[in-house]
């Protein structure tokens, strides 16, 4: 919530957090019983799970920076097309093939929702062209 400029929601969340964690910690040390301990240790696992499965479904999607390389110039030039007309932001760079005899282009595609990323893969699973491809979270 800091990151994204929420301080009140922040400042609410850390003052209820905390007394949480001081109300429970006052009962176990009270209870004097390992079967409270455990539970509780159970439930904050549980309850760190549950906050990062709900902060992922909530959160905006991740950028994933594809590069993708092919010896095929055609192929990448038509790939490139293809994530222009679908609105994913690209750059293509000039590259030579292993042997350095033939130009080819490498593509990098800046995947910025999870749709996106599926319309890339969905068009390299559908191609016949062997492709070369590194994925950088960001």
């Amino acid at each position: 919530m800091i990151q994204r400029n929420r301080s009140l929601l922040a400042g609410v969340a850390i003052a209820l957090s905390s007394f949480l964690y001081f109300w429970i910690t006052r009962s176990v040390v009270l209870a004097d019983s390992l079967l409270t301990t455990l539970t509780v240790a159970v439930a904050s696992g549980a309850g760190c799970f549950l906050v990062s499965g709900i902060n992922n479904k909530l959160s905006k999607d991740r950028i994933y920076i594809n590069v993708v390389m092919s010896d095929d110039m055609a192929a990448m030039q038509d790939f490139r097309d293809y994530l222009a007309k679908h609105h994913i932001t690209n750059v293509a760079s000039d590259s030579y093939t292993l042997d350095w005899n033939r130009k080819t282009l490498t593509v990098t595609a800046y995947a910025e929702t999870k749709e996106q990323s599926r319309i890339i893969n969905s068009y390299m699973e559908n191609s016949d062209t062997k492709y070369k491809r590194v994925i950088h979270k960001a």
